[in-house]
């Protein structure tokens, strides 16, 4: 697969010994690209929010690269996972990763069809990868006393939470900052994940596979979210 560097792409790079992590005999390198770096951030959320058996978990944008393996490893937690997704075709795909309830954000109100999912009290924890107006009706979820991570911003902005009120009402919030990690962390999270992939406990999406002479392309499918899962680069 195609190298990612310094905000670039190229078909070879160069990289210190330190920082490879190897992957697993019988996982192919197409599934560990998905990995690389959505595994890492999918289980540190988990890990700082600290998803456990019996939580409440409510996952926006649950059907992108990074929402597919929350889902999935949420629920290996034991927690009951409730997935926010856009129409029918994310939606059976999420279901498929084992979601507990589905609930389709195109649809007029929403939030209460999750609140309903949830079992009508709301959600301990809210995993918003969205952003925006969808990431602030989320966090009216969130129960008292709960957590509220803000990693994912692709409707152009994190959700506009007041700290005054995650204050008031006892919720921890968490964001992207959180989740930025060492290299030694970095390594321990990534081959965790490449060690469930190659278990069969930990299925990443690849949706499409773009070659690198149309990353403007890909780049185009990411932005207008019609790709479920991951969008990868093949040289």
């Amino acid at each position: 697969m195609t190298s990612f560097v310094r905000g670039g792409y190229a078909e070879r790079a160069t990289a210190a010994v330190t920082s490879l992590t190897p992957v697993p005999d019988g996982l192919d390198l197409r599934t560990a690209a998905a990995l690389v770096h959505d595994g890492v951030t999918a289980r540190g959320v988990l890990d700082v929010t600290g998803v456990r058996a019996g939580d409440r978990v409510l996952v926006l944008g649950a059907s992108g690269g990074m929402g597919t393996l929350l889902v999935q490893s949420a629920k290996a937690r034991g927690a009951r996972v409730v997935a926010c997704a856009r129409g029918g075709r994310k939606l059976a795909l999420v279901r498929d990763l084992g979601a507990d309830a589905v609930v389709d954000v195109s649809a007029p109100g929403w939030p209460g069809a999750a609140r309903a999912a949830l079992g009508g009290s709301g959600a301990d924890v809210v995993l918003d990868g969205v952003g925006g107006e969808p990431g602030a009706r989320s966090f009216a979820l969130v129960t008292d006393g709960g957590r509220f991570s803000a990693h994912g911003a692709p409707t152009g902005g994190f959700a506009p939470v007041d700290p005054e009120e995650a204050r008031r009402r006892d919720i921890t919030l968490f964001g992207i900052a959180d989740v930025q990690f060492g290299e030694d962390e970095v390594r321990r999270l990534r081959t965790a994940a490449l060690r469930e992939a190659a278990a069969g406990r930990l299925r990443p999406v690849v949706g499409r596979v773009f070659p690198l002479t149309e990353a403007a392309a890909a780049h185009a499918a990411v932005e207008g979210r019609a790709v479920v899962g991951k969008v990868l680069l093949k040289a």
